[in-house]
């Protein structure tokens, strides 16, 4: 079997019917997880707020990690939490009902999947959606692109001092600037106005 698990903004680029016939013409049984792991690390984020004074830099997207890495403040905490792909594929790479099969995690960057094939999860292998379609040697019929699939937004109402960056400049420049010190934690997406929108990692063009 070819366990297969689509992120969400791969799944916000098609129509349903679309990418599940796709999926079904090359074999692939799609799975989902059976947690809501988005939930999941936002309350994590809560509670490490709650048990801080730092400001604290949010870790879901590898790329603005690393940028905030080399830059490094006193007074700015990395979350360390790992993002909630990981959390979703570490579920399926461990379900018992699924372990006679190969697992598939598409992710919308190069960064992802090479966070996620580092870990080395039992058959389970990470890859860029374009670069398992060019695998495939097709592409879904009918795809409906969204300018920015996901955007900033992801702690809107669970702090008042949340600051939303996107894109390597703005981050850089906010960095620099010292504001963060006025926040308890900045959402940062590398890509430019939201995850995928454009895609600020080596990527090909979708």
């Amino acid at each position: 079997m070819k366990y297969i698990w689509i992120n969400p903004v791969t799944e916000s680029m098609y129509g349903k019917p679309v990418l599940d016939g796709f999926l079904q013409k090359h074999g692939f049984t799609r799975v989902w997880c059976r947690t809501d792991w988005g939930r999941e690390v936002k309350e994590k984020y809560r509670k490490m707020l709650d048990g801080c004074r730092d400001t604290v830099a949010d870790a879901r997207c590898p790329m603005a990690c690393e940028l905030v890495k080399s830059m490094a403040e006193d007074g700015v905490r990395e979350a360390g939490i790992e993002p909630i792909l990981i959390h979703c594929a570490r579920e399926i790479s461990s379900r018992e009902d699924l372990r006679n099969g190969e697992k598939i995690i598409t992710t919308p960057c190069v960064s992802l999947a090479d966070m996620g094939n580092s870990l080395r999860l039992p058959n389970t292998r990470f890859i860029t959606w374009n670069a398992l379609l060019k695998e495939l040697g097709q592409r879904p019929e009918g795809k409906q692109l969204h300018a920015s699939p996901i955007p900033p937004g992801f702690f809107a109402g669970m702090e008042e001092r949340v600051q939303s960056l996107t894109g390597k400049e703005e981050i850089e420049a906010y960095m620099k600037s010292g504001r963060w010190k006025e926040v308890r934690l900045m959402e940062m997406l590398y890509c430019h106005k939201g995850c995928h929108n454009g895609d600020g990692v080596v990527m090909d063009e979708t």
